[in-house]
Formats: C-alpha cells, structure tokens, sequence
C-alpha cells in the first residue's frame, strides 16, 4: 500500500505555478492581511482609556503596558508569522481553491465583532479574530490550505488576553499552591500555618516566637502560578511542534505546562519562606511602605524559579515523550493538499468579492453605529448613614491594600453597624468606569482564610412591595484559642449587585452578562454597586455550634437591609 502510494505521488504531480496561480495567492494573502490590519490594528474598537477609542492589538497594548505579564500576546503574531513563513515553499505548491465553507466562519466573526464593537468590549473581537481568520482561510484558500496552516491558526489564540479565564482560575491555584507549600515547608520542618492564602510562621514558645513573627506570606494572583501559565502553554506549544512528530506527545507536552507552573510556584513560595527564615523578611520579601509591596531582590530572583523549574521540567519532558510516544505512524505519503485541483478564476473572484463586501458591509455598519461612551449614574450611594434602627456605626474607610489593587475611581463606602448583641458589617462597593471593576466576594473571603460551607439564592423583601435576590454564603474558619483548644467562627455574607437603573444581579457573572446585554440591547454602561453584608456568628466550640444562630441572623439581617437601603438608593 505504501508503494502504490508512493507511486501515485510520482504520477499526480504537484500543480505547476503558473502567473494566474501566484498572482491568485498574492492577491488572496493581500486581501486576507489588509483585512486583519484593518479590523484589529488600525480600527477604533473600544474605550481602553475611556476618552477615546483605540483598536483591538492597541488596546493589547495598553493591557501589556499595565501588567508585564502580557507582553508574550503581542509577539504571538510574529511568532504565527514565522511559522507561516517556515511554510512557504509547501503552501507554493498548494493551489488556491477556495471553498463556501468559509463564508459562515466569516459572517459569524463579523458578528461578534459588530456585538464586541457596539458593546464596547474586546473580548468577542477576540473570538471574532479566530473566526475571521479561519474564515479566509478556507474562503480563499480551500480545505488543503487549512490542513496546512491549522497549527498556526490554532496557535494565534495566544494573542488575546486571557483575564477572564485569569480570573476564574487564579483562586483555586492559589489555595492549591497555599495547600502544597504548607505541605512540603511543614515536611522539611518549618512549622507553618494556613489560613486561606495566606502562610504564617507557627508560633514557637520555646523560642519565644509568636504566629506570624518569622514570615506571613500571601499567595497572591503573581504567586498563583495563573500568570506564568499562559505563557508557558504558549512555549509548550511552540516547543512541542517544533521538535515532536505527532500530535499526541506534543498534546501532553502542552498539558504539562499546567503542573509544572504550579511546581515552580511551589518551588517560589518555599523560597521566600526559607529565605525569611534565613535573612529576614525584608531580604527575602522586600518592604511594605504605605501599603505598597516593595519587592526586594531575592523576592524577584525566586520569580525567576518559577520558569527555571517549569522549563527544565519541559524540556525533560519532552525528552521522555520523544524517546516513548514520538513515532510518526505508518500511512499513506500521498498527501491530500496534492489532490486539491486549483478552482476556476470566476469562482476564486467571486469568493474574494464576498470576503470583501462581508468585511467592508462589517465596518460600515460599525460606522453607523453609536460609538459614544457615557457611563450611567450610580442608582447606590456608598454613603451609609451613622445609625439604622439601633444599630450604631463607625466608619471602615478604604485600606491602603484596597487602594492599590482597584481602579483609581472605585469607591467604597462601609461602616461597621453593632448592637448588645448582634454586629453587622455593610459595604458598598462603587465600580468606576471601566466595566469590570467589580469583583465577587467569592474571591476575597476563601483567600482571607474563610471557608464557604454552603452558597444558596435568597429572596429578600426591600419594602415597596419590592424584592431582591441575592447571595447567601456561609462561612467559618477553625483556629486554636489562647487555651489550645479548638474553636469554629461562622459567618454569614449576603451579597448582590444593583445596576444604574434599580436592576439586580445576585451573583458575579450574572451582573457580567447584564453588563455586555444591557450595553448592546439599551445602550446602558451600568455603575454598579456591590453591596455585602458580612454577619459573624457567636464563636463556638467546633462540633458544637447552634444550629438557630445562623437562622436568627439572616432574619435579622434582612430586616436591617430593609431599613437601610432607602436611606443610601440615589433619587
């Protein structure tokens, strides 16, 4: 079978280039890239800094400029470049025909686009790029053109910031990486203790050291191993097509990236705890000055770990799978792009007049569209007042923490409401501009070592014969009291979203949904308001705790909701 296959690649001989042929593939690559240079370099696509519109590859920019960690998107397209280039002499002897397959690729791109465009909002340009592009592809290319360049297609994904999935994926890594470095520290007998994130040195009477006194370390989103991640499932995938055959071995190269980002972040946090251990905690850690992290020079030596243990890690990896798995199969060597018979040149100018108006019909109606950006009033003021029912007040102003990671124009009004025996701690949280300024409690309370034991959806009656639902989450943490003995402390925390115009989401990616529909549907950039409601609970011996006590404290707490919010909605 082999020897009739090689057999017919010597009687099908490939298509002789002819002008018509290269002028074809010029003309096809040309419109192609003029289409994507103007769509998503040179086209205004979204408020990045709210005074005016810039493109897409702009606002990628901007996004690199912001947190390093981004710049390895804007060399991706170069990279896609290469390898295309690398191509070059197999895809000359590719002839052009185009296939109609193409043209819904194209119009479901041009789609997102307009939605991305109109909603103000990268991210379905994103998707519209990777569908645009393997729209032209086959449009003007055919099937054989894909087969060939599906790689490079497949690989220019790594050019879009990947926030949301950052966002998604940051907290489980970050506990798993807290989990694992208390492991192994504890193994090699450093005596640690986690709560949440967070590690703290154990305390040590003999010594005369109390918890925490020898390092407290957070594993924040830069620890998590999220950040490196996305870059090294870039060179995994770089890496693995260039020295595997086959796309298994190059398939579990790429997955190993995942483990190997979270080992070398291990390896970063077991660093900084012997170093601080060893040299102090400004050596190892750096200062804190105003609530700003200083981070000192070995702190950043051990970010260097994090790709010297995940590379190396690769690197054998690979080794392992090449000498294993890495045997490209026996087959047929006719290659199918030789049976691809160049289409007619009515057909391939009829297919590049549809590529044309479909990207030319797309930005028209761009330009028709109202690309004005004004962002709704608050429908919340985070103003509370000093006193609800007789509930008495101090005010919880913004630390400097929460002034360094938010956006410049968040607001944050809360006060801390108690009475004989019940406190109740209310905040409002203001988004600013930008669309995604809020986050979700889910986030903040597992880091601050609180451990979510249920999360439900209640309705809540607000007065006016109005309700709301919202999130109910209940939470506890176990620590040891000056007695030795173990004790639970419980809470409870209800939390919703309200939009600019009175509409409510209970939860964070509901008011993400909201956010875009209403953007594009009504022409609304809601403010929202994150208002939560954080009720500790009487601490009680764990195993013992009272089952009513969480009952009584919603109950009461909906109550006081329902006093307050009159006083702080905007008229």
């Amino acid at each position: 079978m082999c020897v009739y296959a090689q057999n017919m690649s010597e009687i099908v001989a490939p298509p002789s280039t002819t002008p018509s042929a290269a002028l074809r593939q010029r003309l096809a690559l040309g419109v192609a890239t003029l289409g994507l240079l103007v769509l998503f370099v040179f086209w205004p696509y979204q408020h990045w800094d709210f005074m005016q519109r810039s493109s897409i590859v702009g606002g990628i920019l901007r996004k690199a400029q912001q947190d390093a960690e981004w710049w390895f998107c804007l060399f991706t397209p170069f990279i896609v470049g290469w390898l295309v280039w690398r191509m070059r002499k197999q895809l000359r002897q590719i002839p052009v025909a185009g296939s109609w397959w193409g043209l819904p690729f194209l119009l479901l791109a041009m789609v997102f686009y307009w939605f991305g465009y109109k909603a103000d909002t990268a991210y379905p340009g994103y998707v519209s790029a990777q569908f645009l592009t393997l729209g032209l592809i086959l449009t003007l290319g055919g099937t054989a053109w894909l087969q060939q360049l599906l790689f490079p297609w497949m690989f220019l994904v790594f050019t879009w910031p990947m926030i949301p999935l950052e966002s998604l994926l940051a907290l489980p890594l970050r506990m798993l990486t807290a989990q694992a470095a208390g492991l192994v520290l504890n193994i090699i007998g450093v005596d640690v203790i986690r709560e949440g994130t967070g590690l703290l040195s154990a305390a040590d009477e003999s010594r005369g050291l109390v918890q925490g006194q020898l390092f407290q370390l957070d594993v924040e989103e830069p620890c998590s191993g999220i950040r490196s991640l996305f870059s090294l499932l870039m060179i995994s995938a770089l890496y693995g097509w260039l020295s595997l055959k086959t796309w298994l071995p190059r398939g579990l190269l790429f997955a190993s990236a995942i483990p190997l980002a979270m080992l070398g972040n291990l390896v970063r946090m077991v660093l900084l705890a012997l170093g601080s251990i060893w040299f102090g905690t400004e050596f190892a850690v750096g200062r804190n000055i105003d609530g700003q992290q200083e981070m000192s020079f070995f702190h950043s030596l051990a970010g260097f770990a994090v790709f010297g243990v995940a590379l190396g890690g690769m690197f054998a990896v690979c080794t392992l799978l090449e000498k294993r798995l890495d045997r490209r199969p026996k087959m047929l060597h006719g290659s199918f792009r030789e049976l691809q018979v160049a289409g007619s040149p009515l057909l391939f100018w009829a297919q590049l007049g549809s590529v044309i108006t479909i990207l030319g019909g797309a930005l028209g109606i761009c330009a028709m569209t109202d690309a004005s950006y004004q962002v709704a009033p608050a429908n919340i003021s985070p103003d509370m007042p000093a006193q609800v029912l007789n509930f008495v007040s101090t005010d919880q102003p913004m630390t400097s923490r929460e002034q360094s990671i938010l956006a410049e124009d968040v607001r944050i009004g809360r006060r801390l409401y108690t009475t004989t025996d019940r406190a109740i701690l209310a905040t409002a949280v203001l988004s600013g501009a930008e669309k995604r300024s809020l986050h979700s409690p889910d986030d903040c309370l597992p880091a601050q070592g609180w451990m979510v034991s249920s999360e439900s959806i209640i309705t809540m009656d607000i007065g006016d014969g109005k309700e709301v639902s919202a999130t109910l989450m209940s939470m506890f943490r176990d620590v040891v009291d000056k007695g030795g003995q173990r004790v639970r402390i419980r809470g409870i925390n209800i939390f919703w979203y309200v939009g600019s115009d009175g509409t409510t989401c209970a939860g964070y990616q509901e008011h993400v949904i909201k956010t875009y529909t209403d953007a594009f549907f009504k022409n609304i950039n809601h403010r929202w308001t994150l208002l939560t409601f954080f009720v500790p609970l009487k601490v009680s011996v764990a195993g013992f705790e009272d089952p009513f006590a969480e009952l009584a404290a919603v109950e009461e707490t909906k109550v006081f909701i329902r006093e307050l919010l009159p006083k702080i909605k905007v008229p």
